[in-house]
């Protein structure tokens, strides 16, 4: 994949990741109260939305360091994800493995290949 190609599929994968906003819009659909639960469930829809912002940012402005932490952040997403799945074990929590690897997999593509540039120059 030509690096155009690898920062076009980063950005859409990060996009993809702004399903936490309706992650944290349905949160009135499976809670009628506020309860810790409820609180836990928006924030995830948050999480993911930061995730997609911080990812969003690093495939605009390719900035190695920035790269670098996001990738940091997608890993310990992923291991979160990976972790979801031991305790709720239904579709969901596979599909959002399936993101957290592809965005996890473009983040670090992206930022071998700015590092590998950047030794090249």
């Amino acid at each position: 994949m030509n690096n155009n190609k690898l920062i076009t599929f980063y950005r859409i994968v990060a996009y993809l990741l702004m399903l936490g906003i309706i992650h944290s819009a349905l949160t009135p659909l499976f809670y009628k109260t506020l309860t810790p639960d409820a609180l836990w469930f928006f924030g995830t829809g948050l999480a993911l939305v930061f995730l997609s912002l911080l990812n969003i940012a690093a495939s605009r402005l390719l900035v190695p360091w920035l790269l670098t932490m996001t990738l940091i952040a997608n890993i310990i997403g992923t291991l979160h994800s990976i972790a979801t799945l031991f305790v709720l074990k239904q579709p969901q929590a596979y599909l959002g493995l399936c993101f957290f690897v592809t965005v996890l997999f473009a983040c670090w593509r992206v930022r071998s290949q700015m590092i590998c540039t950047d030794k090249a120059h």
